[in-house]
């Protein structure tokens, strides 16, 4: 072969990473897609992707994020200031359907695999430890199982998060700053994470390299901005107070100064609600390990960069709700796994310098322990999903068991009475104030009066007072309160029973409200 035909060989092959991971990034969303139509035809979403979805329906609207299923606040903004739904509103208006805002979700944490895949190659040098570090990104159960909890603003704040330290550690201050702003439009505590970046940026001595901007910027920027949401926005658009906060830390307090107050002054007590029992004790000590497995530990190896872990991980920790230290499951780490992967890549890199300073490299090649090294990261990612697809919950403690997402979605057989309540839904006005049964919200045209019937946590309590319409799925309404509650309706003088078929009840209400 001459020396030209293998040069042209060697520079063809030079693009087989990207087009890999151009694969890897399409394939993925085809198939995180696959599972969401098919969660949806399943009717295993619930009232929530209608809650979120008639904050976008009403802003195209002109009536900016409100919402009509919860007591303390008519608008968004009193529930956690979720501004990204403002910014997909006019792909929304295109494509009004939930399916926008899932495939935009979808879409952010599978471009996500970029900037890894970027920074990993700039890092070690090898394009293919970054395909296999994005390959590994993008089978962590936390991702997927994230991508798949109906629609949340946290697994896009992980891809913003990726993106925005990608160009932030790359010195490009004006492309940071629009995936920072975009981080921040979805939690407010993003700029507790956002502060703590600028630490991080100062211990680096960026502001020495490229200005005191990139250290000040996220500083004033992130804590500015939590400040006011936390206390302006979301008081001045509720009912005085975080009701998110009060469900998520009960006792610790209804506010940031609450929780940190009674921390300090109430210690035992404070100890007594964050670890109430053993198996929550338990729970929340295996809650961290267990993050750290999928990456075979290796972020140990970038302490500095773990410390923007710290906010995302107190708030899980002191959480009174269980789901918040699920480390493979539900959805609250995603402002977590964007660190845990960069100091991932960085640990790698200390461990090939190292070998460099041992002269080891006689012995190998760099490009094998780069290679390795990486490969071993997406073996214990592997082995985890794996393991969330073959392991049953009776047989293993450790919140793996049942969390792959195929197994979820396929395991659950749709049920066979499904035809009688979607002729049901048939007989409700497209814009009549309706109170629905959870699983079945997603199923009707978007309205301004949209209840979840039944009583829950954040949603009103009184879900029929303004309601025209109540769709019951009695099936559903597993909780006493819920069956008084459909108990009253159904003898009430004040609705009727224009429709029954198996489990499904459809009542009209013959009083003004």
């Amino acid at each position: 072969m001459s020396l030209t035909a293998s040069h042209q060989k060697t520079k063809r092959f030079a693009h087989a990473p990207i087009i890999a991971l151009t694969c890897l990034i399409g394939g993925y969303i085809g198939a995180m897609m696959v599972l969401h139509v098919s969660n949806f035809n399943r009717f295993r979403y619930g009232f929530d992707l209608s809650f979120y979805e008639q904050a976008v329906w009403n802003t195209v609207h002109g009536r900016f994020l409100q919402v009509s299923a919860t007591d303390f606040s008519s608008s968004l903004l009193g529930t956690d200031a979720i501004l990204i739904l403002a910014l997909i509103a006019p792909f929304y208006a295109i494509v009004p359907s939930p399916f926008t805002l899932l495939f935009l979700e979808t879409l952010v944490v599978g471009l996500g695999a970029l900037p890894m895949f970027w920074l990993a190659r700039a890092r070690l040098k090898n394009p293919w430890a970054g395909l296999l570090l994005a390959a590994a990104y993008l089978l962590l159960l936390p991702v997927q199982n994230a991508n798949l909890y109906e629609w949340r603003e946290r697994p896009m704040a992980m891809g913003f998060w990726l993106f925005a330290f990608y160009f932030y550690q790359r010195g490009r201050f004006k492309t940071f700053g629009v995936f920072a702003v975009l981080v921040l439009c979805c939690r407010p505590e993003n700029g507790l994470v956002l502060a703590m970046l600028a630490l991080y940026g100062f211990w680096q001595g960026y502001h020495r390299k490229w200005g005191w901007r990139f250290v000040l910027g996220p500083l004033v920027l992130g804590l500015a901005w939590f400040g006011v949401v936390v206390t302006l926005v979301i008081p001045l658009s509720s009912s005085g107070h975080s009701f998110a906060l009060a469900e998520n830390y009960g006792e610790l307090g209804q506010s940031p100064g609450d929780i940190l107050k009674n921390l300090v002054t109430q210690p035992l007590h404070s100890w007594e609600v964050i670890f109430p029992s053993a198996s929550v004790t338990f729970d929340k000590l295996i809650y961290i390990p267990l993050l750290l497995l999928p990456f075979a530990f290796l972020p140990l190896g970038s302490p500095s960069l773990l410390l923007l872990t710290l906010p995302p991980l107190l708030l899980n920790i002191l959480s009174v709700r269980e789901t918040q230290t699920n480390p493979y499951d539900y959805h609250y780490q995603g402002s977590i796994i964007p660190w845990l992967v960069f100091s991932t890549i960085f640990t790698i890199e200390k461990l090939v310098n190292f070998a460099l300073s041992r002269n080891i490299r006689p012995h190998f090649k760099l490009g094998q322990l780069t290679v390795g090294l990486s490969s071993l990261v997406l073996a214990f990612t592997l082995f985890i999903y794996l393991l969330g697809f073959y392991l049953t919950p009776t047989n293993n403690p450790f919140k793996v068991a049942g969390n792959n997402p195929f197994k979820k979605t396929f395991a659950s057989l749709p049920r066979s009475d499904l035809a009688a309540g979607e002729a049901l839904l048939k007989e409700i006005p497209p814009d009549a104030p309706l109170a629905i049964s959870s699983l079945w919200a997603d199923h009707v045209p978007m309205r301004q009066g949209l209840w979840l019937l039944g009583i829950r946590n954040l949603y009103s309590t009184h879900p029929t007072l303004k309601a025209q319409y109540v769709f019951v799925d009695q099936k559903q309404s597993t909780t006493p309160d819920d069956a008084a509650l459909i108990n009253t309706l159904v003898h009430s003088l004040d609705w009727q029973t224009i429709d029954a078929q198996g489990a499904y009840i459809l009542l009209k209400r013959q009083t003004a409200p």
